[in-house]
């Protein structure tokens, strides 16, 4: 999947782009990081694809539509940041090359953001989202033929939080699920989870201090806070899920413990580990291999490329 040149000129590249801009409180540079860390890498998706902003309930969204889009076939993709950061921006590049690789129209939201509005709030959204979107796409109100969710970082933590409260209210259950370097524990980890890594960016200590910002009242074994603590009950009705994680990341030995626990849930998960690349390394779509590479699994995965 990689080689070690790439990987090291990538990794050069990030440690550049993951230093954040001056602000004047953590909160306004986590929000100016967010924004920063994949400037400049647009690919030819972002112009080919259409975009039509929604409204729903009191957030904002966005589809970006493929020209050659496979009718009601649609992802709903929850950005990541820490839950304090990102925005319908941060990831559209990126959202437009998924977009165009598998075929399918992509919702992005700006889900309400801690510390304005901690947890269970933005959570909510997300589960607003993908109801949304299970009945309307950007062809109109038709249910959708292939309903799939994304998320990278603490969207992919929101998005497996969403699969448990959906099955917890009623709601259709996502066809398949795609998980980019997740966030999904923080309390309690097990020696193996809290090991040191390479990881430029996400530490056990940063988790730690974004969920006391998040979700400081939750429980530490609330799984739509930390998602690794689901019951086996929980797991087994998560769809068919991708875990894509890099060997460097902080995040890695939790991805591989989330895969297994849905493994023991008799759910199909395929856990996909890249050597050396730095966190949700699919942003980098212009200069990187590895991410079209990444992005193209996923279409594989979705079976819609």
């Amino acid at each position: 999947m990689s080689n070690p040149t790439r990987s090291a000129l990538l990794n050069g590249m990030f440690e550049h782009l993951a230093t954040p801009p001056d602000a004047a409180d953590p909160i306004e540079a986590a929000r100016k990081h967010a924004n920063f860390y994949g400037r400049g890498e647009v690919g030819q998706g972002l112009a080919k694809c259409g975009h039509e902003s929604v409204v729903i309930g009191q957030i904002a969204g966005e589809w970006l539509v493929p020209p050659d889009m496979t009718p009601g076939h649609r992802i709903v993709h929850l950005h990541g940041g820490g839950w304090i950061a990102g925005s319908l921006s941060s990831h559209r590049a990126m959202l437009a090359e998924l977009a165009m690789t598998t075929r399918c129209a992509v919702l992005a939201i700006d889900y309400s953001l801690a510390p304005e509005a901690p947890f269970p709030k933005g959570l909510m959204d997300c589960v607003a989202a993908i109801g949304f979107a299970a009945g309307t796409g950007p062809e109109g109100q038709k249910p959708a033929r292939g309903l799939y969710v994304s998320g990278d970082s603490a969207g992919g933590n929101l998005a497996a939080a969403s699969v448990i409260q959906i099955n917890r209210t009623g709601g259709r259950i996502p066809d398949r699920l795609v998980l980019m370097s997740p966030f999904l524990a923080t309390s309690a980890l097990p020696a193996r989870l809290s090991c040191p890594s390479r990881d430029p960016v996400v530490s056990i200590e940063g988790m730690q201090h974004v969920r006391s910002v998040y979700a400081a009242t939750a429980a530490s074994s609330d799984a739509l806070v930390e998602p690794l603590w689901a019951t086996p009950a929980e797991l087994a009705v998560f769809p068919p899920t991708l875990i894509q994680v890099s060997s460097a990341e902080t995040l890695r030995d939790q991805a591989i413990a989330f895969a297994d626990a849905l493994w023991a849930a008799n759910v199909e998960a395929r856990l996909s580990i890249w050597p050396g690349l730095p966190h949700v390394w699919q942003l980098f779509v212009a200069s990187s291999s590895d991410a079209r590479a990444a992005l193209d699994e996923a279409a594989q995965f979705l079976g819609a490329n």
